[in-house]
């Protein structure tokens, strides 16, 4: 198990870095760099907690996102060229490990 974890961890770090830039800053939840990794690592001897160990032990961190969607509030007229107008809504908060993307796997 110890090994798998091993490779997990040089496996994300070769892809993503736990600082950056604001502008470079990408979510993911623990759910989907399980099914990241499960590409090359057997599914049945690792799980969340694992990944959440992993994480934690790179030094990488959670912050709340704030998900936005749009909702429409006026249709438009299509016959007169109006278009249609949007708000954008607030529609999910999720904690999830913040990572920042390197340039090339770099």
């Amino acid at each position: 198990m110890e090994d798998y974890k091993e490779k997990i961890k040089d496996l994300f770090l070769r892809y993503y870095r736990n600082i950056g830039e604001e502008e470079e800053k990408t979510y993911l939840s623990t759910k989907r760099i399980l099914e990241m990794v499960g590409g090359v690592i057997p599914s049945k001897p690792i799980s969340e907690h694992d990944i959440y160990e992993c994480m934690t032990d790179m030094g990488f961190y959670q912050e709340l996102e704030i998900v936005y969607g749009q909702i429409c509030i006026f249709e438009g007229d299509k016959e007169k060229g109006i278009p249609a107008e949007y708000d954008r809504v607030e529609v999910d908060r999720v904690f999830k490990w913040v990572v920042f993307e390197k340039k090339n796997g770099v």
